[in-house]
Order: structure tokens, then C-alpha cells, then sequence
């Protein structure tokens, strides 16, 4: 049996559980797909109605399905996904002791602290933007002389859904609050089950 020690040593050099959150950036291509869905099924509706077109698709319905196939390949461009990682316990605690509790707010008060504030500070220390097998930090700099401030963060935020935006802030919470909690009440329930 190994040693507190050395258990320690071990689980501080054990990868951090991650989550990914998939994220679109350009509605409006969605929105056009959507358009050119609609448009090439009313153009079936057509060719089906009409007789003399039912031996092969229709020529509108072809240039359509071309300009949905592009539409598609510009729109895996748009979808993005974010990585997230466990943070330390430590940079955690920190994070929700500077985020009360909003008084109007039921979900702040179930858990001791502005769950979004939290998860916003939280998402750049522990948070990359997945780049084929690399992750990449958004940028956060401060203006200088010049050179305005960037906090992709920030514009992030403000840009995608509400979906969006929640998906995240579970990601954040389960990572560092929900499943460890879980990992040990179901550790200790095996453990008290166990024989003797």
C-alpha cells in the first residue's frame, strides 16, 4: 500500500480531467443553411408534383445542393470547441471568495456564490480553444500606449447564445465542483457497503 505520500506526489502529476464545449460563431450561416434547406425542399415538392421530372432531381434543386454543401464546409469553420480543465483547488476557492452571492438570485444562493461571475473568471486560467491536436489561449492583453486592450474572453461572451454560454458554465462548475463532490460521496458509499 503506498504512502499518503506518495499518492500525493502521484495525483499532483496526474493529468486534469478536461471538457470540451462545441460553440458556433457565424449564425448567420446557419440561419442560410436553413433557408437552403427550406428552398431545396419546396423544390422536391415540385419535381414530385410534376410528372415529367420524376426520372431524375431537379436542375434548381442540384444548384441549390451545391450552394448547401459550401455553405456547410464555411460553417465547420464557424463551429469551435473550447477546452476546459480542473483547476486547482486552491485557484478555485479563490475565484468563488471573490464572487458573492447575488441576494436575487436562487441559483447563487444554492451554491454559495455567483455561479456566472465564477465561470467567467474561471474560463481564460482554464480554458483553450482546440486547434486540430494543439489548444490555444484566447488572447487577454492590456492597452498599451497605442494598442488597444483585446479580451477575446470577453468578446466571446458577448457573442455567443445563452445555450451556448450555459454549456460552458456547467462544463466550468462540473469540472470543479460537481465531479469531484460526486467522486467522493460515491467512493465512501462503496467504501461503507463493503464487507469487512
Amino acid at each position: 500500500m503506498s504512502t499518503f505520500s506518495e499518492r500525493l506526489a502521484a495525483a499532483k502529476v496526474a493529468p486534469r480531467k478536461t471538457k470540451d464545449v462545441s460553440i458556433l460563431l457565424d449564425t448567420d450561416l446557419a440561419e442560410q443553411r436553413e433557408a437552403l434547406r427550406d428552398q431545396i425542399g419546396r423544390v422536391r415538392a415540385i419535381a414530385d408534383a410534376d410528372q415529367r421530372l420524376s426520372g431524375g432531381t431537379h436542375p434548381a434543386e442540384v444548384l441549390l445542393q451545391e450552394q448547401l454543401d459550401k455553405l456547410l464546409a464555411d460553417s465547420a469553420e464557424s463551429l469551435i470547441t473550447l477546452r476546459f480543465a480542473r483547476l486547482s483547488g486552491d485557484a478555485w476557492s479563490e475565484i468563488t471568495a471573490r464572487c458573492p452571492v447575488r441576494p436575487d438570485a436562487p441559483i447563487d444562493r444554492q451554491y454559495g456564490y455567483n455561479m456566472h461571475a465564477v465561470c467567467k473568471l474561471a474560463a481564460p486560467i482554464s480554458g483553450a480553444r482546440v486547434d486540430g491536436e494543439d489548444l490555444v489561449p484566447l488572447l487577454v492583453t492590456p492597452a498599451s500606449e497605442g494598442v488597444p486592450a483585446v479580451d477575446e474572453w470577453s468578446d466571446l461572451f458577448n457573442t455567443i447564445s445563452g445555450h451556448e454560454m450555459v454549456l460552458i458554465i456547467d462544463a466550468i462548475y462540473d469540472l470543479n465542483a460537481w465531479d469531484p463532490a460526486m467522486q467522493v460521496s460515491s467512493l465512501k458509499k462503496e467504501l461503507a457497503t463493503r464487507p469487512a
